[in-house]
């Protein structure tokens, strides 16, 4: 199981125990080398499940990264994320800006009148609007919710 808590500090690991409004989670911490690679097993963690600020969405893998636990972006679907979260529309419109800008500096026949710097805002509100809507986790609230259930 891998959750953010409140405090957006992520976790991954074994349920080792559930009770009446918390589990107990045994960390997993895989530590890749050169070399090799270590597996780690820490201390049973105790967490209430009001806790659990959000959980990431199928094939997002969370990872122990440089000390702590992450969502890893080399791995899972969250590959090509750079487009799929508009960061390359962004950039590239701010580039094709820069460079228009700077040829009509140069050329001194720079006017705000073209339709270069409207195609470069339409590219980064793109980009803008892929940013807001892509997301790796759902959030515990209305929607989403943990709830404990009892088998007997």
């Amino acid at each position: 199981m891998a959750f953010q808590l409140k405090t957006h500090q992520w976790y991954a690991g074994y349920i080792k125990k559930i009770q009446n409004d918390s589990f107990y989670l045994r960390p997993l911490e895989v530590i890749y080398e050169s070399m090799h690679i270590d597996t780690l097993y820490t201390d049973i963690i105790g967490f209430a499940i009001n806790d659990v600020y959000a959980m990431p969405k199928e094939g997002v893998q969370v990872d122990y990264i440089n000390g702590d636990f992450k969502i890893n972006m080399s791995a899972g679907h969250q590959h090509w994320y750079w487009v799929k979260s508009g960061w390359l529309f962004r950039i590239v419109a701010v580039g094709y800006a820069g460079l228009t800008v700077a040829n009509g500096i140069i050329q001194k026949d720079f006017t705000f009148s073209g339709n270069k710097l409207g195609i470069a805002a339409a590219v980064f509100a793109f980009g803008e609007l892929l940013k807001v809507h892509y997301k790796l986790t759902y959030r515990m609230g209305k929607k989403f919710h943990l709830e404990y259930i009892q088998i007997n």
